[in-house]
This record gives C-alpha cells, sequence and structure tokens, in this order.
C-alpha cells in the first residue's frame, strides 16, 4: 500500500510540473505578444501624427511636409526605428515606419527579436463647413493667390470687385463688427443661405479689420504664422445681391484670404489683401469645391500609395 501512495506522489509530482511549465510557457509568450502590442500601438500613433503634421505644410511646401513629418517621427519615436515620408501629391502624405521589439522569454526558442510595422496617410480636403469666418461675401471667382485684391464691402455696382455685408448671427453694426474681429462663432456650411447686411458698414469695417491688424501689425504675406489674427476665411457667395435690404445669398465654398489694410468710408470704403491656402480644422463631409481652404484627415494608406 505504501508502495501505492509513492508512486501516485511521483506522479502528482510530474503533472504538477508540467502544468509549472506549461503555465509559464503561456506567460512567457503573453509578454512578448504583450511588448509587441503595445509596441505596434505606439507606432500607429506615431506614423498617424507624423502624417497629420506634415500634411499641414500642403500644398505649398512639398519639401517642408516631408520634413515636418520626419522630424515629428523621430522626436516621438525611438532612435532605430526606420521611418519613411513620402509626399506622394502636394495634398498627401504618406509614412511608414518599422521597430525591432526585444524579446523576454522567445529567446529560448532562438527568437531575440521581432519587427512591428506601421503605416499612415494624410490628405487636405476642401472644407464643406467652418467655424469662426468673417462677414465678408465674397462673389464666387478665380483669383490668384499672393495678388492683392479690394474687397468693396457695401459699395455699388461699378466697382472692380463688388462684395456684400453678411448679417451672421444676427443683424446690426455691433454683431457685424464683433463678427470681423473675432470671427463668427457658429458654423457655415457650403449651401447655405445667408442673409445680406443692410448699409456700407464702413465704420464697423474699419474697427474690425484694424483690431486683426493692430493684434499682429509685422506680419506679412510671406511670413505670416499659423494662427496669427490676419489670416481669416471668407466665404464664396453664388452671386451679388441686387437692390436694397437684406438678401438670402447662397455659400458655395470658403477661402482664406490675408488682411493688408482697409481704408476710405461710405461707399469707397474698400479691405485689401490677398487670397492665400490655409489648413485649418474644418469639416469635409461630401464633395466640397476647392477654393484653398483644407482640413487635413487621415484616409486607408492604400488609397494614396496607389495614386
Amino acid at each position: 500500500m505504501m508502495k501505492y501512495f509513492k508512486n501516485q506522489r511521483g506522479s502528482a509530482a510530474i503533472v504538477t510540473v508540467g502544468a509549472l511549465t506549461l503555465l509559464l510557457g503561456v506567460a512567457a509568450i503573453a509578454v512578448d505578444v504583450g511588448a509587441l502590442y503595445v509596441n505596434r500601438a505606439k507606432l500607429v500613433n506615431m506614423v498617424d501624427a507624423a502624417a497629420l503634421a506634415g500634411v499641414q505644410d500642403l500644398p505649398k511646401d512639398t519639401v517642408q511636409a516631408q520634413i515636418s513629418g520626419q522630424s515629428y517621427a523621430a522626436q516621438n519615436g525611438n532612435s532605430d526605428d526606420v521611418i519613411n515620408v513620402a509626399v506622394p501629391t502636394d495634398k498627401a502624405v504618406t509614412v511608414t515606419a518599422k521597430r525591432s521589439v526585444p524579446l523576454t522569454f522567445a529567446q529560448l526558442f532562438g527568437m531575440d527579436k521581432s519587427d512591428v510595422r506601421a503605416r499612415s496617410a494624410a490628405v487636405l480636403r476642401p472644407v464643406s463647413g467652418v467655424v469662426g469666418v468673417v462677414p465678408f461675401g465674397v462673389v464666387n471667382q478665380n483669383f490668384i493667390y499672393g495678388q492683392t485684391y479690394t474687397l468693396k464691402v457695401g459699395a455699388g455696382d461699378g466697382y472692380s470687385g463688388n462684395y456684400d455685408a453678411l448679417a451672421l448671427g444676427g443683424t446690426g453694426s455691433r454683431n457685424y463688427t464683433d463678427n470681423i474681429k473675432y470671427g463668427y462663432e457658429g458654423k457655415l456650411t457650403v449651401g447655405q443661405w445667408v442673409l445680406t447686411e443692410t448699409g456700407n458698414m464702413s465704420g464697423g469695417t474699419k474697427e474690425g479689420v484694424n483690431y486683426r491688424i493692430n493684434a499682429d501689425p509685422s506680419a506679412t504675406f510671406n511670413t505670416v504664422e499659423k494662427g496669427s489674427s490676419r489670416v481669416v476665411v471668407v466665404p464664396l457667395i453664388e452671386a451679388i445681391a441686387n437692390g436694397t435690404g437684406r438678401h438670402d445669398v447662397k455659400i458655395v465654398g470658403f477661402a482664406g484670404f490675408f488682411l493688408e489694410g482697409v481704408a476710405g468710408s461710405g461707399s469707397l470704403n474698400y479691405v485689401t489683401g490677398k487670397f492665400m491656402r490655409l489648413v485649418i480644422a474644418g469639416d469635409t463631409a461630401g464633395t466640397a469645391p476647392d477654393y484653398g481652404v483644407y482640413s487635413a484627415s487621415l484616409v486607408p494608406y492604400e488609397s494614396v500609395s496607389a495614386n
């Protein structure tokens, strides 16, 4: 009988050792798999952010877009990551990355490291909805970026560049002036109808534009930085409103404008500046016309790399 129990104890010990070995193996695999998972998640976040960082410099500067994406990836990745940033078009940036992850328990089976990979693509799309526009309704036209234009707010027929003031979120001079100073706090979208404002609004135009220029007096079209008060978004409207009083006008798109000056009074009041391309936060739902104001978004890598 004693011999029987000794044999049973021996068998139990063997089973226990086998079970512990199995559990240790599973734990080892879990540790290494977890390390691979965490590193790939970090790599995915890094390439997404790098692509979005690079695309901010488009469509103006494709070289800087590549530099910005590469710099962001290098700062937020590991020193031995293999990173490639490409700019296949003036509105897209792609990023691929590979990272070697050291393994712990897998070394028992001859594997000391394993590679994880990630890739991402970001593109610019024309905005279809914007918050913060200024109330200058610019008639849809073919403008040249960097060329000086005159915005005639409230002027009569016969002026080159005839534009309407818009009543956004309310009417009256104070509302109009505040919308120039701070941007309209509501969202405007392509296809939306808005009211024009009555009168020449020369006083409010001067106050609002000078407020923005004085907040960044040294900026020029070539040196202005992103976020400057002198860079505004204007809604492009389908046509000028005819006759007196308020009229509904249709928004067909959005354009960026650098404010250079404001002068004159009454019907001779005017705003000068240059149209420019911008990348801002905005909606890109549907297919909006391209007037140079974009928002960046991530897209499937294959949709860009295949082009």
